[in-house]
């Protein structure tokens, strides 16, 4: 492999410390830097295909040979690191992807469980909780059925736009799967995070979906689970989604 091909740790740092070494193009080094440049100068050819041998006695170049040498490594260092960002930015946005829910923009369940490890990181160091809820949407497939998978899926944009515009900037809303979503309430207590659910669970519940000439009704049911410092995400989610199925029978029961 030659040392072009070979990424430095910190190209910058390395490409500031030879643009000082050199000055200015053209500029023949001083002196001092006479030492410093022979050397890099034999790393470079070395890398170009030459031999290296240890111990070598300084080689005779003429000054600009050192200088155009030096500049053609730092050119390519500064290529190989616009390319190192341009992939960062590249696995970034590849990475937002594969977290995201195409439909409806909100985060898919693998972006939940991320944002929720990392909320319950935060709640052991801050000892403050928060509310996780689960809402799995009521008569959905009815939706489908009669009126066409592109109804389903204004249907679920619509209902994730009702949730996202009701909770805090920092709560975070989810398309959990399906007809399912899920939302972290943050930083709040018990008490006041599960009022805040249910408040939540009301004004959903009186929402309304426009498709054409209809007005249809926005229908969850709610599963509501306090968390808190020492909680293991599965369990939250586990518990939330049961108190959603209790809810979804009371209401198919009618209580």
């Amino acid at each position: 492999m030659s040392l072009f091909n070979s990424v430095p740790t910190r190209p910058s740092t390395m490409s500031r410390g030879m643009d000082r070494a050199i000055g200015l193009p053209g500029t023949p080094p001083a002196h001092g830097q006479v030492n410093n440049l022979q050397s890099l100068a034999r790393a470079v050819a070395g890398g170009l295909g030459g031999t290296v041998t240890p111990g070598l006695a300084p080689v005779s170049m003429p000054a600009d040979t050192y200088v155009y040498l030096l500049q053609d490594t730092i050119m390519r260092l500064r290529e190989a690191e616009a390319t190192i960002a341009e992939q960062k930015d590249r696995i970034e946005h590849l990475e937002t992807l594969s977290m995201t829910d195409e439909l409806t923009g909100l985060l898919n369940r693998r972006g939940l469980v991320e944002a929720f490890r990392r909320e319950l990181s935060s709640t052991r160091r801050s000892g403050l909780g928060g509310v996780l809820v689960i809402v799995d949407l009521d008569g959905f497939k009815a939706i489908n059925d009669m009126h066409g998978h592109l109804c389903g899926d204004w249907y679920l944009r619509q209902a994730a736009r009702t949730l996202k515009d009701n909770v805090r900037a920092h709560d975070i809303v989810a398309r959990f799967g399906g007809d399912e979503f899920a939302i972290l309430l943050t930083h709040t207590d018990q008490a006041q995070g599960v009022m805040r659910a249910e408040a939540l669970s009301d004004i959903f519940n009186a929402g309304t979906c426009q498709w054409q000439m209809l007005n249809l009704p926005l229908r969850g049911s709610f599963g509501i689970q306090p968390f808190a410092a020492g909680d293991q995400e599965e369990e939250v989610i586990r518990r939330a989604d049961a108190g959603m199925y209790r809810a979804k029978r009371q209401a198919r029961d009618g209580r």
